[in-house]
């Protein structure tokens, strides 16, 4: 099956003093109805560079009743980490690639 069509892609480091450190992922994903929720989850087993995170997008249904409307939705992952662990972040849609995305830092 094809991947959806997906957009605005980012990814960052959260080191300002005082938060905790973490990776956080946001994008955006087209799905056909307002209950089929897209969802990112971290890759098993992850790659043999540990400086490219991997996550996996599924779409979930949520309920039996949702919108009849094709519309990006937002879809977001966050996990603890270090600065400087991740410098790219790999989307997979049924084991494929669909996108990579360069990871920043906010301080």
């Amino acid at each position: 099956m094809a991947a959806p069509a997906n957009r605005k892609w980012k990814a960052w480091i959260n080191v300002m003093p005082g938060a905790s450190p973490a990776i956080h992922v946001t994008g955006e994903v087209e799905t056909r109805a307002g209950n089929l929720v897209p969802k990112l989850k971290m890759t098993v087993p992850q790659g043999i560079n540990p400086a490219i995170l991997m996550l996996d997008l599924t779409i979930v249904k949520k309920g039996d009743v949702g919108t009849d409307d094709v519309a990006y939705r937002k879809v977001a992952y966050r996990k603890t980490a270090r600065k400087g662990q991740y410098t790219e972040v790999d989307i997979f849609y049924e084991k494929s690639i669909i996108t990579r995305v360069k990871v920043t830092e906010a301080n």
